[in-house]
């Protein structure tokens, strides 16, 4: 049986607010859901003139699921995004643990939040 993790992105702006919710296996911490699945999110986010390109791209590639499955999901890990356009903050939490991100994190920079999530 393979580790499961349910993650909700949650995107805030005056434009564009809402949240849709990803559910997959493999990662079984949230310095691991970081490393290796919130960070193409914040990455892609990132590099994007207007969030609008973001949401098309990942609910056009289906990774996302609907809020009935997510609630049925029985995950080892739960964790979640929050962007705020206007400000440009990423902040990632799990459990009760939050880290505030900032406005232009690097790959690098992400991976060594993950490695301390990890610990």
């Amino acid at each position: 049986m393979s580790d499961t993790y349910a993650l909700t992105i949650v995107i805030e702006s005056y434009e564009v607010s809402g949240e849709f919710y990803l559910v997959g296996d493999g990662y079984d911490t949230g310095g691991e859901v970081l490393k290796h699945v919130a960070t193409d999110h914040i990455l892609t986010i990132k590099q994007r003139p207007h969030v609008a390109e973001y949401l098309i791209e990942t609910l056009q590639d289906a990774e996302n699921v609907s809020e009935s499955d997510y609630e049925r999901a029985d995950p080892d890990v739960s964790c979640g995004l929050h962007f705020d356009v206007d400000h440009h903050r990423f902040r990632f939490w799990v459990d009760d643990h939050t880290v505030d991100i900032g406005s232009q994190p690097t790959k690098s920079e992400l991976r060594s939040i993950a490695d301390d999530l990890s610990m």
